[in-house]
């Protein structure tokens, strides 16, 4: 290939990243609607940069115990360099999302163009990858897992790029990097396992490395692992206990190995049949579809290929084994986290359709592309839902900024720092020998924003108490809203006016604004 033919293809490469990422701007707010999770993550990270510390917890929860750590710290600090540079919004926040996403979308093309030896079938990889509903999510959710998409197909490319190198500069390298991503997200681990694996494949039957290899790469991702969990240790002296006390008592992280196996088959079938609590989950069932069909012919056609296409080929499907034995090591099966899968299943359509009959090729990746297009298209075009700007607004009509408020987390970005207190505090309020109305006006709280969502919760007991928690002290909390307060506002939000994903867009959801009286 010429020297022009090359910079010609870069030139379209940079011209699709730029109108990728210009594209995406446009609907990055209105896809997905916000989900709590973004807002407690930036609410911690704005409540670290005015407090000047790393050591501090979220200042919505007063009640609900929460003790700090050192997990998610680089997370944070890139959320709080976004907001002292760009300012403090949904936007900015799911701005970083969007960056990573390009950034993975890049390594997704460098991974592929190695194993392949092709830059035709990287853009395709590339070129799926992009325009799946799974990785567009990720990549406008103001969350880690795009970040660590980032840092796994990254690594791949570092990792097999580099395997015939002498020394073990690589390995250290790469293990600084998966290290690194501990300060992301405890699902590192998760992401770490594919390396691992893939070590131990060419260790035993390709000898293209070396046990020094595999050990210096894992001594320095545990070297990582021990900082995180001393700089935990220095802002909470009892991290370790209370850590996995949360991690039991959210997600049941200690229960059993084999009770662990058993939940994969339900983690995958709610995900084909779009089951969810709070989080959106796309309709992903042409991808299922079509990654079997593809790990089906990738198995059959590897056992006729030989080659460095077949073993990375056999490492990418390591990695695919390895992601799912971390889900099951850990028990935490987010819906979220799936998309640590899709490069790398993506990687197996290329594959399979790469060694198709010369006459199939282009009909097969045609009809893949348009019809992975048009189920992407028609999830999030047209936009008709009420935006979280509409929404926003709504409160605003009644509700000033600085106000002491009680209302749901997906309002935080409206308000200033420490002045929402969420309504997951009240399921604690025996906890701590306090009833409703002394718990109003010890915060003094000025305005409680109440959903519609709470009095569903309550008459469809016990099923959502996950959400805040056991409604114990629901009769006391309306008995303090008709007797104490005075409603000022009132709409009607399909989205926002509830939490639960099953029933939005179902009714308009009505939240009603109360003045709390002086006591």
């Amino acid at each position: 290939m010429t020297k022009q033919k090359q910079l010609h293809k870069k030139y379209l490469l940079y011209a699709f990243f730029i109108g990728y990422f210009l594209l995406n701007t446009i609907f990055l707010t209105r896809f997905p609607f916000i989900h709590s999770d973004e807002s407690w993550l930036s609410g911690l990270s704005r409540n670290m940069l005015e407090n000047k510390s790393f050591s501090v917890t979220e200042s919505f929860y007063d009640l609900k115990i929460r003790n700090p750590h050192a997990i998610k710290i680089l997370f944070h600090m890139i959320q709080v360099l976004f907001i002292q540079c760009f300012g403090y919004s949904l936007f900015n926040m799911r701005m970083i999302s969007l960056l990573f996403g390009l950034l993975s979308l890049g390594s997704m093309y460098k991974l592929s163009a190695y194993i392949f030896n092709s830059s035709k079938w990287a853009v395709l990889a590339m070129l799926l990858l992009s325009v799946d509903i799974q990785f567009i999510y990720a990549s406008h959710f103001a969350r880690q897992e795009i970040l660590l998409v980032c840092v796994l197909t990254y690594g791949l490319y570092f990792m097999f790029s580099r395997m015939d190198e002498k020394g073990y500069k690589k390995d250290l390298l790469l293990g600084v990097l998966v290290g690194l991503s501990i300060g992301l997200h405890p699902n590192s681990f998760v992401i770490a396992l594919p390396f691992g694996l893939i070590y131990l494949y060419h260790i035993c039957l390709t000898k293209r490395t070396h046990l020094m290899n595999l050990l210096l790469y894992a001594f320095t991702v545990a070297g990582f692992a021990t900082g995180f969990v001393l700089l935990s240790i220095s802002f909470d002296p009892n991290f370790i206990s209370n850590y996995m006390a949360y991690g039991q008592s959210e997600f049941e992280v200690l229960q059993p190995i084999s009770s662990k196996i058993l939940q994969v088959k339900y983690y995958y079938l709610k995900l084909f049949y779009q089951v969810s609590g709070t989080y959106y989950t796309p309709n992903i069932k042409l991808q299922a579809i079509l990654f079997l069909s593809a790990l089906f012919f990738s198995t059959i056609i590897l056992f006729r290929r030989k080659g460095r296409e077949k073993e990375n080929i056999l490492s990418t499907l390591l990695g695919i084994l390895a992601v799912n034995s971390g889900n099951i090591l850990i028990g935490r099966y987010n819906q979220t986290s799936v998309i640590f899968l899709f490069p790398l299943f993506y990687i197996l359509v290329i594959y399979a359709v790469k060694n198709l009959p010369m006459l199939y090729k282009r009909l097969s990746i045609g009809i893949i592309i348009s019809l992975i297009l048009i189920a992407t298209t028609m999830q999030i075009f047209p936009l008709g839902n009420p935006t979280y700007d509409q929404y926003v607004a709504e409160i605003s009509k009644v509700v000033p900024s600085d106000s002491v408020v009680l209302a749901n987390l997906n309002t935080e970005y409206y308000f200033e720092n420490g002045k929402l207190y969420d309504y997951r505090n009240l399921a604690f309020l025996k906890n701590h020998e306090m009833d409703f109305e002394e718990y109003i006006y010890k915060n003094q709280i000025q305005y409680i924003i109440y959903p519609e969502e709470m009095d569903f919760i309550y008459d469809t007991r016990p099923v959502w108490y996950g959400l805040y928690g056991n409604l114990v002290y629901y009769e006391e909390m309306k008995a303090f809203l008709t007797q104490k307060c005075d409603k000022v506002y009132e709409f009607t939000d399909s989205v926002y006016g509830i939490r639960i994903v099953r029933y939005m867009n179902t009714k308009d959801w009505k939240i009603k604004i109360y003045k709390v009286r002086d006591n």
